[in-house]
């Protein structure tokens, strides 16, 4: 659990009292070798140089809370800013699950980028806003192209994954895919996953590259990759409501303009570093195996078929449908 933080901020709240030096963390479950977390320091150390009366702190590796929880730990103020994946997002609104349909499966950085910084993305904002207590403090931060990963079991073609056990992060419609694909959806968070691999709980997982070599997975039973491209994962930032309102304008746009500053430079980050990590995973014995493009579009177009009765499954709206297609995105 946070530390200090929640005592202070009460105190603050109650009193109206100017807090000196209080320490505002920034909650993270991955590890310090991940990408994430260093655009997340990076992004910390600008703030301290910046508002001067707090001390902004990076808790890493799920210290804090696990990113499935942090959403709602930062609506309630128990954690001042988080930048959980969109994928744990459907739980709050379910119109956040629209980016993790089929059709877009395959779709690189550049066209997702495109739906998440114009209509799409600042509706999706929006209904983050209305449904809980928490300011998106601006654009997204790329994840990058989500694969599967499996342990022992080659996957040579879509079909083979038919009864895998595959651990998925979170987000309704990525299970939903699996299940259509005929795999075994199992919601794990991330910290329980190595353990999980070690006991052969789950035959591999849906993630990216980056996310595998953080936890360097192959020396827990990893073996193959399958360049899936399932879909295109981001972080959305997020700061308290509450904590939000209480900033003064100079805080609050040093809270923005930091972030707008360096994400140009931290979606760079997540595309190198997807790169790289796939070079990674080669050197330490990860078999890479790709589907042909004719395969990918033809099980995208499959599972895009049903796509409106999978939506209406799990609770995205009509509107973000309609506004989903008309950016391209259906």
């Amino acid at each position: 659990m946070p530390g200090r933080f929640p005592i202070l901020l009460g105190l603050f709240l109650l009193l109206g009292m100017q807090v000196k030096a209080a320490e505002i963390q920034i909650s993270t479950e991955n590890t310090t070798s991940h990408f994430q977390t260093v655009v997340l320091q990076n992004y910390a150390a600008a703030l301290n140089a910046d508002i001067p009366a707090h001390h902004f702190d990076v808790v890493h590796s799920a210290r804090a809370f696990n990113d499935r929880d942090v959403a709602e730990a930062v609506s309630t103020a128990r954690v001042a800013i988080a930048a959980p994946g969109v994928w744990h997002l459907g739980q709050y609104s379910s119109d956040l699950n629209a980016l993790l349909l089929p059709s877009l499966m395959g779709l690189g950085a550049e066209d997702v980028r495109k739906l998440v910084d114009g209509p799409v993305g600042q509706a999706l904002d929006a209904s983050l806003e209305e449904q809980l207590n928490v300011k998106v403090i601006g654009k997204w931060l790329d994840l990058g192209p989500a694969h599967i990963f499996t342990r022992n079991k080659p996957v040579a073609s879509f079909d083979d994954l038919k009864g895998l056990r595959i651990r998925y992060a979170g987000g309704d419609a990525n299970a939903l895919r699996l299940a259509a694909l005929g795999a075994v959806p199992v919601l794990i968070p991330w910290p329980n996953v190595s353990e999980a691999l070690d006991r052969g709980e789950i035959d591999g997982l849906l993630t990216t590259s980056s996310t595998v070599v953080s936890a360097s997975l192959w020396e827990h039973g990893l073996t193959h990759v399958f360049l899936s491209h399932s879909y295109y994962p981001f972080y959305v930032p997020l700061i308290s409501g509450d904590i939000w309102k209480r900033l003064s304008e100079t805080q609050r746009k040093a809270i923005t303009d930091n972030w707008e500053d360096m994400i140009g430079a931290g979606r760079k980050l997540a595309v190198s570093h997807q790169e790289s990590s796939m070079a990674l995973l080669r050197e330490n014995g990860i078999i890479v195996t790709a589907p042909s493009d004719q395969e990918r579009e033809a099980v995208r177009r499959n599972l895009a078929s049903h796509q409106r009765d999978m939506a209406r499954e799990i609770g995205i709206s009509d509107q973000m449908l309609d506004i989903l297609a008309q950016h391209g995105g259906d």
